[in-house]
C-alpha cells in the first residue's frame, strides 16, 4: 500500500538520480521473505517517489541510461580499433622481420 500522492517505480539505481536531482525516494518493501531458520528478512523491489516528481526522474533516468549505453558503444570500439591495430603493427613487424632476415619457414 502506497501512501497517497506517491508512486512505486522498479527502476534500478534510481536513487542514485533523486539524491543528485535532491528528490526524496524510499526503497519499496514489497514483501517479507521467510527462512529455514525461522527469521524473516524484508524484499526491496523499486523506489517510491512523489507523484509531482514522477515525470523528472523518469526523464533523467532515461537520460542516464542512454549516456550509459553511448559510453558502453564507445568502450567497445575503442576496443575493436585497438585489436586491429595491434594485429595490423603485428603482421608489419612480422613482414619486416621475414624481409631483412630472409625466413623461409615463415
Amino acid at each position: 500500500m502506497l501512501p497517497k500522492g506517491t508512486v512505486h517505480l522498479q527502476l534500478p539505481g534510481l536513487n542514485r538520480i533523486c539524491r543528485r536531482l535532491r528528490i526524496d525516494c524510499a526503497q519499496a518493501i514489497t514483501g517479507f521473505e521467510y527462512r529455514s531458520a525461522g527469521g524473516c528478512q524484508a524484499v526491496y523491489d523499486g523506489f517510491v517517489v512523489c507523484e509531482e516528481f514522477r515525470d523528472r526522474v523518469l526523464d533523467e533516468w532515461y537520460r542516464e541510461q542512454v549516456e550509459l549505453q553511448e559510453k558502453e558503444d564507445e568502450r567497445r570500439r575503442k576496443r575493436i580499433y585497438g585489436n586491429w591495430r595491434r594485429l595490423i603493427m603485428g603482421l608489419c613487424i612480422r613482414k619486416k622481420l621475414k624481409d631483412r632476415y630472409n625466413f623461409d619457414n615463415m
